[in-house]
């Protein structure tokens, strides 16, 4: 019986452990199908049942050497070729478990959740065999703004209950810009029990028609180890600590810098699951210039959490769900805010209807709330009330792979900010089409 590779056992879901108050009962009924298998070694239903109470009770090899024996009695029996290809995949023996999954669907008559079944499961392998120490994507387009500089549609404003009126470049404006964004990741094997060093690059540009104070330089690096956490006896998790160092430009101007440290989580309870986690403590300095001439007063600290999770519904549909929240620090009083929000979000695979397109489109929709309390008023804005802010979005997006490592992507959203200052309502649509080129 093939071995398990290290990364392959370490990646994917293991059958939790049988509760002792039953183990004794099953191990009975274990030894009863025994004794009949070895009287009727051709009764396929008996050697069946032995091999699923062995599987429930974690002995792997007594069920897959059970059902292949079966295979003997009844080749290509696709039941069996499926039991099989999920037995190797739990003890991580990957290229034979996609052997058996790719014979079980081989048939003229595949009933529809055999093959999503299949599906899933080869799409876990897939995941887990992943070879690549390196991968990035980058991604270029246009991108539309009803209200580009996130401003009130209205000049006139009431600050401390006097009327005022906004000059013009605080007042909304619709925009074009072209952006560039990138990421890659770099992973080295520690050869430690599954242990990783990671690092991971983030940079964003985005150049605008006409408000040239948006122009935009971002860059972010994150690197540090990643611990596969089996060695707890806690399978398919994983816990990685990193340090961060990243700066923005904006306005051709150098805008702000942060360097800090956070601590991530990943755990897959299931074939279909994935739960992910991200703590996160900022040191930010922002730099005063003509066009942004009082932004170091926010220098400090940001706290950040975020807990999400994704549920693979069927072969092609899959939900997913976030919580986060974040906790600003600055040397002014009135810039200190807490926040808490949520997101749920959806994306669905399908047949692409165009003929010279084989591969499979996918829709996404994305909807979520952030609330955002401030410490103190603003003695500008209004000094007897603190800022409270209520930010509500929805986003779609079309993904259309033109080939392997191409694809085209369409998006809209739009994001509505209700806020108790005026300068801080706004209401803001986009529509963004980028092209997309994976590494």
């Amino acid at each position: 019986m093939p071995g398990a590779p290290v990364a392959a056992a370490r990646a994917q879901p293991s059958t939790p452990p049988t509760a002792a108050a039953g183990t004794s009962e099953i191990e009975t009924q274990r030894l009863q199908l025994l004794q009949k298998m070895l009287a009727e070694p051709d009764n396929l239903d008996v050697a069946f049942a032995y091999a699923a109470l062995s599987a429930k009770v974690g002995d792997h090899e007594a069920a897959i050497s059970t059902l292949e024996r079966m295979l003997i009695y009844a080749p290509g029996l696709p039941r069996v070729q499926l039991e099989l290809g999920v037995l190797y995949y739990r003890i991580g023996a990957f290229d034979v478990a996609r052997e058996y999954f790719q014979a079980a669907i081989s048939g003229p008559e595949v009933p529809a959740e055999v093959r999503e079944r299949v599906d899933v499961y080869l799409a876990g392998i897939d995941q887990a065999q992943d070879p690549a120490k390196f991968s990035a994507s980058l991604i270029f387009g246009t991108r539309w703004q009803s209200n580009a500089n996130a401003a009130p549609g209205g000049r006139a404003v009431t600050l401390n209950g006097l009327e005022f009126l906004l000059n013009d470049s605080a007042v909304s404006k619709s925009d074009f810009n072209a952006f560039v964004a990138g990421t890659a990741h770099v992973s080295y094997d520690l050869a430690s029990q599954g242990d990783l060093l990671e690092a991971d690059v983030l940079f964003y540009g985005a150049r605008y028609a006409e408000l040239s104070r948006l122009h935009t330089e971002l860059m972010e690096v994150t690197f540090g180890p990643s611990f596969n956490l089996a060695r707890f006896g806690w399978d398919d998790a994983r816990m990685g600590v990193y340090g961060i160092l990243g700066g923005v430009r904006l306005d051709e101007t150098n805008y702000s810098g942060t360097v800090g440290a956070g601590v991530r989580f990943a755990w897959l309870p299931s074939i279909r699951s994935k739960i992910e986690s991200k703590n996160e403590f900022r040191r930010r300095w922002y730099n005063d210039s003509i066009t942004y001439s009082s932004v170091s007063d926010r220098n400090g600290y940001r706290l950040s959490s975020r807990l999400a999770y994704t549920y693979l519904l069927t072969g092609s549909v899959s939900l997913r769900s976030a919580v986060f929240g974040a906790m600003e620090n600055t040397g002014t009083d009135y810039e200190d805010y807490y926040e808490l929000g949520a997101s749920v979000g959806l994306r669905k695979r399908f047949a692409s209807p165009v003929k010279a397109l084989e591969r499979p489109w996918s829709v996404d929709l994305d909807g979520g709330y952030l609330g955002r309390w401030y410490d103190a008023p603003d003695p500008v804005i209004n000094a007897a009330e603190t800022q409270t802010d209520d930010e509500l979005w929805v986003r779609t997006a079309l993904t259309v792979p033109l080939a392997e490592d191409w694809a085209v992507m369409l998006s809209g959203e739009y994001r509505r900010a209700i806020s108790n200052y005026p300068t801080d309502d706004y209401a803001n649509g986009s529509v963004t089409a980028s092209v997309m080129k994976k590494f």
